[in-house]
């Protein structure tokens, strides 16, 4: 499973078709630029003599902007007013769909997107690839600084539709007045406007949730949060904004998706049940060039155009949109859930499945015929001593065993 253009839509209504947001970062002279498009930038720190300078991040903090621009003055023109909203979208694009670990700056690069309000760039597929590229450094992470960035309204509507683990309970829903514009009305992301928040120990909660995450079954997943069939995008309690439907055709496109320096695929062919389609297996392997994942602004400073240097990438997003809107959609075969269960199987037999590592070796599953020498491994020594461990590994366990196991008394 995984979050594709499909839930973009759904859950931001961010548009699909467009230009990659793909630009030039180079920062020389960024504090000229942003003066010219928003008045003002932050003062450059002082150094005392003899004194060494740090490295500014190019940008702002969120708390100078909102020390500056929290509100518009009423007697404010045209340009001021553009300036305002121009500030606004920088820092709403920054906290939400271009979040990074810290939380604490809005990037000069996501500004300079913004020099053209109607710039037609395809906000969604970056937003995705941003997410994943930020999930990706999450995972092989290997120290505890920073945290995950990314769109984490998409990422957690997006879980709590489809997966029972952490979900809230969501509460009331307030009235929302689109005052008379179809396209202000909410996105799917309303369901949970309103939850219960969770009060718990958060590494408790860590290692409930990694369990349960383990044991989850096919069952237990909503695989088509949205509806089906003529019931699609019916949220039953409110009108969806019709933004969120307009780009249905590009759900299934492969292609590659651009934020800048980070290029992920887009591949719905391998996730095809969340669409309510036959799974195939196994889905054809396509490679996405580990070169691509040791691309990162800080590391390739020297990079400064990045539509350049991903030139061939854009030209095959370009493409992939033209050739999606221009035919006929491909008929896929409905859901089987028979072929879906050999897919699985074949699935958990190829892939790592579960987050926690097993509680035993594997080869002890071979030929468990020494009982003495079994109980002293370390799955069982942690159990007779008490100690907590996960969930879905003793599950494993306990039904890899039982076949060996001698029930004569």
């Amino acid at each position: 499973m995984t979050v594709t253009l499909q839930d973009v839509s759904m859950i931001t209504a961010l548009p699909i078709e467009g230009k990659p947001l793909c630009m030039s970062t180079d920062s020389e002279g960024w504090r000229q630029q942003m003066e010219a498009l928003i008045g003002m930038s932050p003062q450059e720190p002082e150094v005392e003599d003899g004194g060494k300078k740090d490295r500014v991040p190019t940008g702002a903090t969120f708390t100078w902007i909102a020390a500056n621009f929290a509100h518009c003055p009423e007697d404010a023109d045209d340009e001021v007013i553009q300036r305002y909203a121009r500030v606004y979208m920088w820092y709403v694009i920054s906290r939400t769909i271009f979040a990074d670990g810290t939380g604490k700056n809005a990037p000069w690069m996501w500004l300079k997107a913004l020099t053209v309000f109607d710039n037609k760039f395809s906000w969604g597929s970056a937003a995705l690839a941003y997410l994943y590229r930020q999930l990706d450094d999450a995972c092989r992470r290997t120290t505890k600084d920073g945290g995950v960035g990314g769109c984490m309204l998409l990422l957690s509507v997006w879980s709590w539709e489809r997966l029972p683990v952490g979900r809230p309970k969501s509460s009331q829903w307030n009235t929302w007045n689109d005052h008379g514009n179809p396209v202000r009305q909410p996105t799917w992301a309303y369901k949970w406007d309103l939850v219960l928040e969770v009060a718990s120990e958060v590494n408790l909660l860590y290692k409930q949730y990694t369990n349960e995450m383990d044991s989850l079954t096919p069952e237990q997943v909503e695989w088509e949060p949205y509806g089906v069939g003529t019931n699609f995008g019916d949220a039953h309690t409110f009108e969806l904004n019709p933004l969120c439907v307009q780009e249905r055709h590009l759900w299934l496109m492969r292609c590659p998706l651009i934020c800048n320096w980070a290029v992920e695929f887009h591949l719905p062919h391998r996730v095809l049940r969340q669409f309510g389609y036959f799974q195939p297996h196994p889905p054809e392997w396509v490679d996405t060039d580990t070169q691509l994942h040791r691309l990162d602004r800080r590391r390739q400073r020297k990079i400064k155009d990045w539509r350049k240097h991903h030139k061939s990438y854009v030209l095959m997003f370009e493409q992939s949109v033209q050739a999606t809107s221009s035919i006929q959609l491909t008929q896929y075969r409905q859901h089987c859930a028979l072929a879906f269960s050999n897919y699985l199987r074949w699935f958990q037999e190829s892939t790592r499945v579960e987050i926690c590592p097993p509680a035993y070796e594997e080869d002890i599953l071979e030929e468990p015929t020494e009982y003495d020498e079994l109980a002293q491994g370390g799955y069982s020594k942690l159990i007779r001593e008490g100690y907590q461990t996960s969930f879905a590994p003793v599950l494993n366990f306990v039904v890899s065993v039982l076949p060996y196991v001698n029930y004569e008394f």
